[in-house]
């Protein structure tokens, strides 16, 4: 049986926000964000013993281009 998830997915699309239309914003923040809350609602009721999400040192201290990364990593 499943025991344990790693949950690490991402996407870099290096720009400016202000630069970034919805779509693009949106297809940066789901892998990390629509990942946790799928992976959340399909395990639910399974007995793990572990949930492990890994995030990026730009979720704390930012990078030039990478708002939306940053935010979905916070």
């Amino acid at each position: 049986p499943l025991t344990g998830i790693v949950h690490s997915a991402g996407l870099v699309a290096d720009n400016y926000l202000i630069r970034k239309d919805p779509e693009e914003l949106a297809r940066v923040l789901a892998p990390k964000v629509r990942g946790l809350v799928n992976l959340d609602e399909l395990s639910r009721d399974l007995p793990l013993r572990a949930f492990v999400c890994f995030s990026s040192i730009t979720g704390a201290f930012g990078n030039a281009g990478q708002g939306d990364y940053a935010a979905a990593n916070a």
